[in-house]
């Protein structure tokens, strides 16, 4: 087999110009961009868009008062007030809400009462001695 014999200046490592290896006096410098027009920092995207619109405050009458809250609120009030008038999707929306939203741990943690108690414990004991014999 004969093995082919490149001239120094087309080797890899003394900085010859072709694919993937562009001239010095083209590559980018130090601190320069490849896109220089491209998407300008602080650019807000859409989910940044809708935190910001549901943190916007509104004003609102309650009671006859006029309070500043903010839209995300004004929405979960107005969807409570239709769905007290009947409007069952308000209902069905405001469950699904809680039910994603609500934090269950305090229920967990709140204090058994006695009669509760006594069942947990007979049930344990019942269940270790089944595993001891």
């Amino acid at each position: 087999m004969v093995k082919r014999i490149r001239p120094a200046d087309l080797r890899a490592d003394s900085g010859g110009v072709g694919y993937g290896k562009p001239p010095k006096h083209s590559q980018f410098k130090p601190g320069q961009s490849g896109n220089p027009k491209g998407r300008p920092k602080g650019t807000r995207n859409f989910k940044s868009d809708v935190r910001a619109t549901l943190q916007s405050p509104v004003k609102i009458t309650k009671n006859g008062r006029v309070r500043n809250v903010t839209t995300q609120r004004a929405i979960l009030e107005t969807m409570r007030v239709q769905g007290l008038k009947g409007n069952q999707r308000a209902n069905e929306q405001l469950v699904r809400l809680g039910e994603k939203y609500n934090d269950t741990s305090s229920a967990i943690d709140a204090a058994l009462e006695a009669d509760d108690q006594a069942i947990l414990d007979a049930y344990v004991r019942r269940k270790s001695e089944v595993y001891a014999s």
